[in-house]
Parts: C-alpha cells; sequence; structure tokens
C-alpha cells in the first residue's frame, strides 16, 4: 500500500436508478404516492448514489479447513463483491490476507491480485509457529475507508506437534491485591523436567510497571513469579518466556488472559427512543469482560427504589422486557452476572416527545406500529425501508400501522426507519430476512462408496426455483471427516455476509441465526434489537452525507517516492529510472512542482527488488531519492477463543498432520543457540548470463577505481571504439544506436545511462562486429551490457540519489497439491497418502444450467469425507452446500 490516497470518481454520467415496488402493504400504504414526488425521488438518489457511484467492499474467505498445523498452507479463496448488491463486479484489483495473533502482530501478510476470475491464495505456516488461536484477516485499501469492525476477520485454531524439544506451559493463579501468580513448567522432549535455566520474562503491555523479570527453574522445571496486574485495565497482554542458555535458544509468548468478573451490560429501547408513558419493549445486551456474552437476572427500580419489574436474560446474554416507564422518573437496573456479581446500571434517558416504531414478524409479514408523540402530523411522515442501503419501499404515513410480507424483500438484515419531510430519521428498527430457498443442491457422484487411491468424480448441480441463471464462482473443500470437524455455529458464507458483515461488533456462534428454525428467530430478533451499530448509516445517507475517503482504490501497483535539492527542498522536473532487478521492466519519469514522482502501470511479484536512480540535469550537485515505503493500517482483531478445550478429532489431526511433515521430509526443530562462524567472505554464486566470455572487451571494478566521481556515460568515452556526443552513444562502424542491456533488461535510450555513476556499476562489456551476432538483429548497431553492483557488495559509500527497494508484491499464484494416481507405479508407492484436506479447487465455475464437475484421488484413510461448497452467482446470490461421500479401505 501506498500512502498517498488517489482520489477516483468511479463512474460518471447519467444514473439510471430502477426502482423495485413493494405493493402489499396493507392498507396503511397509499398506492399512489410512492415515486412520484421530489422528496422521495431525491431520498432515492441519496441512496443509489451510495451503493451505485461510491459503493462499499466485502470480503469473505473460504478457506480449506477450520483449524491448521504449523507446517500446513492455509488456501483461501476470496469473495470481494459489492456491498449492497453482494455481485463481484468488485473494482479493487488486489487484496491483502494477514495471520495475526492475540496482540495484533503481523505474523504473515501477503498480497493477492485478481486474476481473470477470482483473488485465490495461500499462507504458509512455519513449523516452529507456537500453537495458539490466530485471526485471519482480509481487506482491499478500499474497505480502509469504512470502520475497522467491517474488515474481515476469521479466527482459527493452529496447533503444533512438531516443535516438541521442549514444551513450555503457563497456570494462573487468582489475582490478589493487584498481583497475578504464574506458575511456568519446562520440559524436554522425554518429558523430563528442564532445571538449573535461567529464565527471562518480558512483559509487554502499556500499563505494566515492571518490563523484565529474571528466574531459574527448579527441579520440578518450574519458575514462579508474580506480575502487577490491574482488573481494571482491559488492554492486550502478553509476556515473552525465554531460556538464557549457551546451548539451547528457545522463546515463547503467552498472551495472557483477561481475568476481570466485571461485565458490562446496555439498554436498547425499541427503534432507539426510550418514551415516557408508553408501553415499550426494552432489550438488552450482557458481555463478560472476555469479549463473550454473560448471562444475567436483574431488576428495575425507580429512583426511590420502587421494583417496575424483573428480567432475565435468554440467549447468549441477550433479553427483553415490556414496560411503560414514567417520563417524570429515573430508572435503573441492579443487574447479577452468572458469577454473583452485582452492579447498578441506569436506564437511557426518558424522552416526552418522539416516535417509535415497533416491529412484530408473524406468519411471514413484518407487522409495524408507529406511536408519534410529537407536533408533526402522521402525514408528514415516512416508513423507509432499505436493505443494505438500497431502497425497497419509501411510503407516507396514512394509517399508525401495516404490514408488509418478507416475500418483497432480499435476506440479509433490513431496516425500517421513520423519517420527515425535512429528511430527520425519527427512529430506527432492524429486522431480518431469512434466505430464501431460491436455490436448491444436489451432488452426484460416480459410485457410491470409495476406497484407497481411488479416482472420484462428482458433479455439482444447482438448481433454480426461477427462470434465473445460476452461472457464479465457487470454491470447493473435501476433508477427512474425522480429524477436521468444523464448527456448525461459526460463520459461513451465508451467515458472514448476510448478518456479521453489515453489522458492528463480535457476533458470538453467527451461523445459529441463519438456521431458519422457528427456535432460533426470537433469538435473531434479539440481535436486531441489541446491535446497535451497523454499515449504513441511515440519517446520515437520507441526507446524503457520505464518507469522506482517505484511502484509494487500488486497480494497479505503483512506485512513488520525492527527491529533494542539497539543501531539502523538493527537486522539480528530476529525471527518474527505475529498474527492476531480474525483470525486464525498466520505466522513466520525471519529478512534478513537489518533488514527487510515481511510476504506476506496472505489475510485479512478491520480492521484486527495485533500483531507483535520481539525476538534475545541469546540476553539479547530488539529489537525495526518497522513496515512499509501504504503510499497512493499525488494526486491533479480536480473536474469539471459544469455551472448549481441544477435542479429539483436533488432536488425531495435529498427530497425524505431524506424520505427514517427516514424510514428505520435513526438518526436525532442533532449538540450538546461535552460532557466530568468523572465517572470509565467500564469493556469491550467480548465474552468469549467457554471453559471459563472448564479449570484445570487458572493464570491470578494478579499471573503475580512477574513476570513481564520474558518470557512466562520461565514462564510456574511456572505451576504444564507443563515442559519445551528449546523450547519444554509438559503436564506430555502425551507423544506428547500440543495445544497452542494463542488468538484463533492454533498452535503446542511450540517455538512461546518464542516470548512473561508476559507484554502481560492477561490470561493462562491449560486443562489436561477430560478437555481437549473439543477440540476432537487435545486435545490429552493437550492444553494450552493464551490470550493477548488488546491495552491500558495494565498498564505496552509496549515493544518496540511488537507492534499493523491495515493495511487498503480488503473491505468485501456488497450485494446491494433488496426487495423480493414474500410473501404477505411483499409485502403489509406500509412502502413506496422508492429506486431511483431500481435495481444494478455488476456481470452479459454473455453466449458465448451474452444472460442475471436478475429479480427484482419494488418501490413505478409510474416512468418510465431508465436502463444503461456498460461493456467489453473478447475481449475487450467496451458495453453500454441505455433503458427504463414503469411504472404506478392503
Amino acid at each position: 500500500m501506498r500512502p498517498y490516497p488517489h482520489t477516483y470518481i468511479m463512474k460518471k454520467g447519467i444514473i439510471f436508478i430502477s426502482f423495485f415496488l413493494l405493493t402489499n402493504y396493507s392498507y396503511s400504504f397509499s398506492k399512489t404516492q410512492i415515486f412520484d414526488t421530489q422528496f422521495s425521488q431525491s431520498i432515492f438518489r441519496s441512496f443509489t448514489n451510495l451503493w451505485q457511484n461510491i459503493p462499499q467492499e466485502k470480503v469473505y474467505l473460504h478457506t480449506d479447513k477450520p483449524y491448521y498445523s504449523a507446517s500446513e498452507d492455509i488456501w483461501f479463496q476470496a469473495y470481494v463483491l459489492n456491498a449492497t448488491t453482494h455481485e463481484s463486479k468488485n473494482l479493487s484489483k488486489f487484496l491483502y490476507v494477514e495471520l495475526v495473533n492475540k496482540v495484533d502482530s503481523v505474523i504473515e501478510r501477503v498480497k493477492i491480485r485478481k486474476d481473470s476470475l477470482r483473488f485465490a491464495g495461500n499462507i504458509k505456516l512455519k513449523p516452529d509457529l507456537a500453537s495458539g488461536y490466530y485471526a485471519l484477516r482480509a481487506y482491499t485499501s478500499w474497505m480502509l475507508n469504512e470502520d475497522a469492525d467491517f474488515i474481515f476477520s476469521k479466527t482459527i485454531f493452529i496447533g503444533n506437534t512438531i516443535d516438541d524439544q521442549i514444551s513450555c506451559n503457563i497456570i494462573y493463579g487468582k489475582v490478589i491485591d493487584n498481583k497475578l501468580p504464574i506458575t511456568i513448567t519446562f520440559k524436554n522432549a522425554y518429558k523430563s523436567p528442564i532445571t538449573g535455566k535461567k529464565i527471562q520474562i518480558y512483559t509487554k503491555w502499556k500499563n505494566s510497571s515492571k518490563k523484565k523479570l529474571n528466574s531459574v527453574t527448579n527441579s520440578e522445571g518450574n519458575v514462579g513469579f508474580q506480575l502487577n496486574y490491574d482488573l481494571n485495565d482491559s488492554s492486550k497482554k502478553s509476556i515473552d518466556v525465554s531460556i538464557v542458555d549457551d546451548e539451547i535458544r528457545f522463546q515463547k509468548t503467552f498472551f495472557i488472559p483477561n481475568f476481570s468478573d466485571d461485565f458490562d451490560v446496555q439498554f436498547f429501547p425499541e427503534s432507539g427512543v426510550l418514551l415516557g408513558n408508553n408501553l415499550q419493549t426494552i432489550a438488552f445486551k450482557a458481555i463478560a469482560s472476555s469479549g463473550l456474552s454473560e448471562e444475567i437476572t436483574g431488576n428495575i427500580f425507580t429512583q426511590n427504589g420502587t421494583e417496575v419489574t424483573d428480567f432475565q436474560s435468554t440467549h447468549k446474554g441477550m433479553g427483553r422486557f415490556i414496560a411503560e416507564l414514567d417520563a417524570s422518573e429515573h430508572y435503573y437496573a441492579l443487574v447479577k452476572s452468572s458469577k454473583g456479581i452485582e452492579k447498578k446500571v441506569p436506564l437511557p434517558k426518558i424522552e416526552n416527545q418522539g416516535v417509535v416504531l415497533h416491529l412484530n414478524y408473524h406468519k411471514g409479514k413484518f407487522m409495524y406500529q408507529i406511536t408519534n408523540r410529537t407536533s408533526l402530523d402522521t402525514k408528514s411522515l415516512y416508513l423507509l425501508v432499505h436493505t443494505r442501503g438500497k431502497v425497497y419501499a419509501l411510503q407516507q404515513f396514512n394509517n399508525l400501522e401495516g404490514q408488509i410480507s418478507e416475500d418483497r424483500l432480499p435476506a440479509g438484515v433490513v431496516s425500517f426507519a421513520v423519517i420527515d419531510s425535512a429528511k430527520n430519521t425519527l427512529c430506527e428498527r432492524l429486522a431480518f430476512v431469512d434466505n430464501k430457498k431460491t436455490l436448491t443442491y444436489e451432488l452426484h457422484s460416480d459410485k457410491e462408496i470409495y476406497g484407497k487411491r481411488e479416482a472420484v468424480t462428482l458433479d455439482f448441480k444447482i438448481n433454480a426455483s426461477t427462470q434465473q441463471k445460476v452461472e457464479g464462482d465457487f470454491s470447493v473443500s473435501i476433508t477427512d471427516s474425522k480429524t477436521v470437524q468444523a464448527d456448525s455455529l461459526s460463520n459461513n458464507i451465508v451467515s458472514y455476509l448476510l448478518l456479521t458483515s453489515d453489522l458492528k461488533g463480535f457476533i458470538e456462534d453467527p451461523a445459529y441465526y441463519i438456521k431458519n428454525e422457528s427456535s432460533t428467530h426470537d433469538n435473531l430478533d434479539l440481535l436486531m434489537l441489541t446491535q446497535g451499530w451497523r454499515r449504513f448509516n441511515t440519517a446520515d445517507i437520507v441526507k446524503g452525507i457520505y464518507k469522506k475517503h482517505t484511502s484509494y482504490l487500488e486497480i494497479g501497483q505503483e512506485i512513488s517516492g520525492t527527491v529533494k535539492n542539497f539543501i531539502g527542498k523538493p527537486s522539480k522536473n528530476c529525471d527518474i529510472i527505475m529498474l527492476a532487478l531480474g525483470k525486464s521492466m525498466m520505466k522513466m519519469v520525471k519529478t512534478d512542482s513537489l518533488g514527487r514522482f510515481s511510476m504506476n502501470g506496472i505489475e510485479f511479484e512478491d520480492s521484486t527488488q527495485f533500483i531507483l536512480k535520481a539525476k538534475k540535469r545541469k546540476s553539479l550537485t547530488d539529489v537525495e531519492i526518497i522513496p515512499d515505503l509501504d504503510i499497512f493500517p493499525k488494526l486491533s482483531t479480536y480473536i474469539y477463543e471459544p469455551r472448549k478445550v481441544e477435542s479429539s478429532a483436533q488432536l488425531d489431526y495435529l498427530n497425524q498432520s505431524k506424520e505427514k511433515y517427516y514424510y514428505e521430509g520435513g526438518m526436525r526443530i532442533i532449538n540450538l543457540n546461535e552460532v557466530v562462524i568468523d572465517g572470509g567472505k565467500s564469493k556469491p554464486q550467480s548465474d552468469e548470463p549467457f554471453y559471459s566470455g563472448m564479449e570484445e572487451e570487458e572493464r570491470t571494478t578494478k579499471d573503475f577505481e580512477k574513476f570513481q566521481g564520474i558518470s557512466l556515460l562520461s565514462y564510456l568515452q574511456t572505451i576504444s571504439g564507443i563515442q559519445v556526443n551528449g546523450d547519444a552513444v554509438s559503436i564506430r562502424g555502425n551507423g544506428g544506436s547500440p543495445l544497452f542491456l542494463i542488468d538484463g533488461v533492454e533498452s535503446e535510450d542511450s540517455s538512461s545511462l546518464s542516470y548512473f555513476m561508476m559507484t554502481d556499476i560492477e561490470n561493462i562489456s562491449v560486443f562489436k562486429g561477430v560478437s555481437a551476432s549473439i543477440f540476432g538483429s537487435r545486435g545490429g548497431n552493437g550492444v553494450i551490457a552493464i551490470t550493477l553492483k548488488k546491495g552491500t557488495t558495494v565498498n564505496t559509500s552509496p549515493s544518496i540519489s540511488m537507492t534499493t527497494i523491495m515493495p511487498l508484491g503480488y503473491q505468485k499464484p501456488a497450485q494446491f497439491y494433488q496426487p495423480k494416481y493414474e500410473v501404477d507405479s505411483i499409485r502403489r508407492t509406500s509412502i502413506p497418502d496422508l492429506r486431511t484436506t483431500i481435495y481444494w479447487n478455488p476456481q470452479l465455475k459454473s455453466d449458465s444450467t448451474g452444472n460442475v464437475r471436478f475429479k480427484f484421488f482419494t488418501a490413505d484413510k478409510p474416512n468418510d469425507y465431508t465436502v463444503t461448497i461456498e460461493g456467489v452467482t453473478n447475481d449475487g446470490t450467496i451458495c453453500r452446500y454441505v455433503g458427504a461421500l463414503r469411504r472404506e479401505n478392503p
């Protein structure tokens, strides 16, 4: 990413708006004034402009497994979608995927370029990666214009049974007087205590009073100590533990839990306004200090202690009660947690005036009723209904109640808002429309049961209930059902895109809410009542107020920077040359009036190294080139750690992954201390160019010793047969300009040579006449090949006008390994096939009839397989299928 944002106007010209009319609005809707007023058209333009001209983006990652072992690859397919329509007609061409730990340290970061179809990639886990819970985070640059809550995050567990030479376990005591007792036990690979070793502990959080502790392991391999611990400090905390020993190198980070028994309770009047002397639903939600839900009971009292009603949470710390409260009174709740902790919480302010919207769902219809206690005529109020910023109804109120059929609304979070003619949003109520089963799925296999290393052909069929085309992009993961067991309540493509991605804050067990079962509907409505913040701010959009964009839309890669003169002022009209080492890429630009330069329209993979050289013509002094460095957002991600411990399936999985690692040639990890070797520097081995040894004349660094202060262009005049006239270079006996090779990059522009000083040059080779024939017709006028010095091999002081950079490039696509057992010699190999992800393919594309076929081979273990297919059709319909394949070995 680059730190300088660019402004992009996404679409210009006429805006064409198509309106989806909701006509079944019962008797409360007048069917004659839906879109025929200037006011209505203005509201629709405000919303349509948001999702058509400045659309938000969503990202969802489908991974091949829910948990992993160190040394494995996390394979993922990213769906980057329009946040309103869920269509993949996104504008961003690059995506960032990060693996982060509990204190937001980035363990791995990859940049994914969109190919012709999609964003797909992988993250390679190191074999010494510590066990624990991590988060996969994904975002585009454009998404950084929205709140961090809407950046995709997925908690994954990564285990490690490979790095088993030293085990280190921690036990926490009870916090007393702000002191946290800690015991850490060290054991070797044979489960014997590691005794008599010096241990260093570094505390890593802002308010830690003591940063470093030292201790020695006792006869049981334990060290014990206390840390100052403020129960009111909710910041993320960790300690680094290391063994100080000449023969052993060991370091591990522990992330300290939050031990506070405190909890937070919030009350949410339905539609946001608590109106006095009005029978009204009030919902509530309790969150523990861990970030998870807390079950509570409580009572409501007046200020003088008179009890009004009681309440109790019914699901994930949420619940509701109905009360009529006096506007002249102040109320509070006395709340008790599941641990017996009590606290006093004031209720929201009671208003004398306002509008309240009550919503009730019954047999496929949303029944609504409003209470208008304002000076406004009810007929001056409008009901606005939108889903993800797309308006589906705007109607003047003629009555105080009515109904809307669920069938008229798309799946997902729906906003019901009451607005007035001055575009003020008076109240708002969220609801959820269950995912309609407009699509059904079929999976057909060529056999009922499969054996060991046997070919499998699967046909996946998407059926539409209408004439809807079902073309789309899909990804499929087939895993071992015994060792890979997904949490059925965690996010999937349906729950994330329809629910989680449109609400702020952490939602516990999100897939529970989209089961489309009667038992979940009341709890889903509780979530709608208590999730106070959402992606689309109705009040602002109605008035045409949009967020200012500070992050740019990344449709290409660029290299940019600043050039300053010797007194530190911007150097304008300065020449810049960029050369990609080992790549056929060279570009030249000039700085603008602010000394800025930008090279775009380039594409480069990760680990590409660039040389940047600046030169100010007709200047006796050197200029300084300052490239822009990659800048990434500082994000805080909540990593959800389930209350349950590791399952037996996870332990079987980790042991099998360890066995697979060693069979595939993985190296055992030995924790040795650093070794310093003192010796002479050997010459690095490198591939010589194909023309090496065929040149007619060669100059090396030894020849350049007396010419360190002059330019390359000036030096060429000292070579016999080369003529230089200004910037023009020729070889005597040839009529035109020779071919120049700068680190293998071809150029016929000799002016680029003026950018380099002789301190930058490693070698010059000159080809004339017959020797130039190896370059074919390109060498007709001779060839001058120039090799630049590589980084630290330069013995002289580096020039401030030249620098080397290696920005984050896009990940080179990798292929998921799939054995081909058609050949007998491969099928009969004795090396066990221990795959847990049997098949992964992020590049499935259905035809217009919804058909897609794929093939793979089974592994060795006689366990059944789970088939998970996720994707999105071209029109934004979200698809998910989970099925099974039978396996057995003869």
